[in-house]
This record gives structure tokens, C-alpha cells and sequence, in this order.
């Protein structure tokens, strides 16, 4: 736990895709809220999107940060604050001249209906 989301537009440029989201691992576990191992991120490209009109060249990155209920709004917004700081800084450095909406949101797992096992195959 956190499990993140990062959903970006495809005119997004990332050449390196897994040392951007080890960035993303990073900069949760140095929270200390978060064992870095514990951290699961995935990326999603979406080929299909609008944007307003889409009449110009827009793009997007959404990071959405799923962790267990019963966190303060001070830490959520800590959390947020420090995410995208980190994909700002990320994206900036491959994405000049760019119109570009970069938002991150905290969402809460429900513990009871939360689910877990291991398997090792």
C-alpha cells in the first residue's frame, strides 16, 4: 500500500518509463508514511482522450494514490503536494513548450472490504 495510477496522454514524452515511476515510489516512502516496497505503481497511456475542444494540442497526467482510510486532510495534502512536485520535475525535463494539466488525488480504501494474498508461483 499506496497502489498509484499515473495516467498520462500519449504526446507526453517519458523515455525512461520505469525509472519515472520509481521516482513516483520514491518520493511516497520518503514520506515515512510508506515502505518503499510496499508501493505499487502503474502507467497508463491513453491513446483516446479530449481535451476541452480539442481544437489545440493539450496533454495530461493524472496520478491517483489509492491508501487506506483514516489519514488526515493534512497528511493527504502533504501527500499530494510532494507527488507533484516530483511530476512536475519529471515531466518538465522532456516536455518543453507543452500545454499541460498535471493533477494528483488521494483516494481511500475501504479496510474491511480490502483484500490481500500472496502467492508465490
Amino acid at each position: 500500500m499506496p497502489h498509484c495510477t499515473l495516467e498520462i496522454s500519449d504526446n507526453i514524452k517519458i523515455s525512461n518509463k520505469k525509472n519515472f515511476l520509481i521516482e513516483i515510489n520514491k518520493c511516497l516512502a520518503n514520506t515515512n508514511l510508506f515502505q518503499l516496497n510496499d508501493i505499487k505503481t502503474r502507467l497508463i497511456i491513453h491513446q483516446n482522450y479530449i481535451i476541452g475542444d480539442s481544437e489545440s494540442i493539450k496533454a495530461f497526467a493524472n496520478l491517483n494514490i489509492s491508501i487506506f482510510e483514516g489519514r488526515n486532510q493534512e497528511t493527504k495534502n502533504m501527500i499530494s503536494e510532494k507527488c507533484i512536485e516530483i511530476l512536475k520535475k519529471q515531466i518538465e525535463t522532456e516536455n518543453k513548450n507543452q500545454k499541460l494539466d498535471i493533477t494528483v488525488q488521494i483516494s481511500e480504501i475501504n479496510k474491511k472490504s480490502y483484500r490481500k494474498t500472496n502467492i508465490n508461483i
